[in-house]
């Protein structure tokens, strides 16, 4: 039988508008997204530097552009478990730690295997920080507002890879070379910096704690975002779909990391991380090798690695629009606009030279393809229930990584030395088209549903809150 104070509680909190205590903790997950795009978004500008510097053959190129991808992997399953054991604040605290301290060593680098052992190294507190905000707002946040929360701070994070290009541009134009790549990873350490505001004011997910059995913190909270809202602390309210959900949860089954590849989860986790897969080819084609490919346009250097920064932020507009959407119009209508209008850039793309048109093309493909990541990643929040949500979302992340940081990644040097960037955009169109529509056709459409509701291992039949006071 649901424990009734939790029942209270988890009403209380879907029922929570947006207010201002909840902006402040979308704005300390943005924190956290920006130091995370500084330290991943490195890479394209300072391989584009390198490459001339050390002349770096395509295997040496390919390495080096997968080697945080490596660490991100290697650290998201013990990460992801920590989540779930520990707390997802504390994750968060430690990732950012341990990433930028490790990438400041990157400025002593002398060769590539010292560079890539860096890289892993920073890679692994990356892994454990990616996903972290994601799966935060999603616990945090009501039904109806869900993914226009995940949208803003999303959209910050993308937006914010335009900060490693432009300090990039400002290195080359202060400092030779050899110099100038070093710049970024000195300055790799001022996210620590973010340490003490997160620390200090980013509270624990709710439903986590309560999935510990701590109800008091939770209590504490909830009062005081009622109060911020003007609505009464109503220790009564009781909805009873959210008490049936919990009821049929087989709490037992989700105990073991096993449990996200065993039916009914099996099929979820399977079409979510194809979609996610597709979106983060797409993005680690455009921020890794977005800069050289500009560049063997005609663009110059400077002007690549600014042009690529821009993409970015034209992708965090799309991030914050595609939130919007999809809490108005259902995640998986919106995720196929986007999937599809991605696919239309990547085939313009893959079919113009000049670079009026480039841009054009870069900057549908920025929107749409690289603005898919709050649908995109939320969907895969909202399919597991509490107990078994981090090692689900961490998992996930996991594969979908590998598939496209590390396998796709390191053999694009070699497709662009054989078939030219042509080659690169049409498999990138037929990815997308091919990895998103399984979800679109056979996923689990989980907009304006409670949390519990969306993630409750029956099937869903859009069900609605039934309220009552005990």
């Amino acid at each position: 039988m649901a424990n009734f104070r939790d029942v209270n509680l988890l009403t209380r909190l879907n029922r929570l508008p947006i207010t201002p205590r909840l902006m402040g903790i979308i704005a300390l997950l943005s924190l956290v997204w920006l130091a995370e795009a500084f330290d991943i978004g490195i890479v394209g500008p300072v391989l584009t530097t390198l490459e001339k510097a050390w002349h770096l053959s395509s295997w040496q190129t390919g390495l080096l552009a997968i080697a945080s991808t490596l660490g991100i992997v290697v650290g998201m399953i013990p990460a992801g478990m920590m989540a779930d054991r520990f707390g997802r604040r504390r994750v968060i605290l430690m990732g950012i730690a341990w990433f930028s301290v490790v990438t400041m060593f990157g400025a002593l680098a002398n060769n590539v295997a010292d560079l890539f052992l860096v890289r892993f190294l920073a890679g692994i507190g990356e892994g454990a920080v990616l996903p972290m905000p994601y799966l935060i707002l999603s616990e945090f946040t009501n039904s109806r507002r869900r993914a226009v929360s995940v949208g803003y701070a999303n959209g910050i994070l993308t937006a914010a890879y335009i900060v490693p290009s432009l300090v990039s541009i400002w290195a080359l134009h202060h400092y030779p070379d050899a110099v100038a790549w070093r710049i970024p990873f000195l300055l790799g350490g001022v996210p620590l910096i973010m340490l003490l505001p997160i620390g200090l004011w980013l509270p624990e997910s709710p439903r986590y704690l309560l999935d510990k059995g701590r109800q008091t913190p939770v209590a504490q909270l909830v009062e005081a975002l009622e109060q911020q809202a003007s609505l009464p602390h109503d220790e009564t309210l009781y909805d009873e779909v959210i008490a049936e959900t919990l009821d049929e949860t087989p709490h037992d089954m989700l105990k073991t990391l096993r449990s996200i590849f065993r039916p009914p989860l099996l099929s979820r986790s399977a079409m979510v991380i194809l979609h996610l897969t597709a979106a983060l080819m797409l993005f680690y084609v455009l921020q890794v090798f977005g800069p050289a490919l500009l560049a063997k346009r005609g663009l110059g250097v400077s002007n690549s690695i600014l042009d690529t920064g821009l993409m970015m932020l034209f992708a965090g507009f799309g991030s914050v629009c595609q939130g919007y959407l999809s809490d108005q119009f259902g995640r998986k209508r919106v995720l196929a606009a986007y999937a599809a209008l991605a696919t239309i850039g990547c085939l313009l793309f893959a079919s113009v030279h000049t670079r009026d048109a480039t841009v054009v093309a870069g900057v549908l493909t920025a929107f749409f393809g690289l603005g898919i990541f709050p649908v995109s990643k939320l969907s895969v929040a909202e399919q597991y229930p509490t107990e078994v949500r981090g090692r689900g979302v961490y998992v996930g992340e996991m594969i979908a990584r590998g598939l496209s940081g590390i396998v796709t990644t390191y053999f694009i040097p070699f497709v662009l030395s054989l078939g030219g960037d042509r080659v690169v955009f049409l498999g990138m169109a037929v990815v997308l088209v091919a990895f998103t529509t399984p979800f679109v056709l056979f996923g689990r459409e989980t907009a304006q549903l409670q949390l519990e509701y969306a993630t409750s291992v029956r099937p869903i039949e859009r069900m609605r809150p039934r309220f009552s006071r005990h």
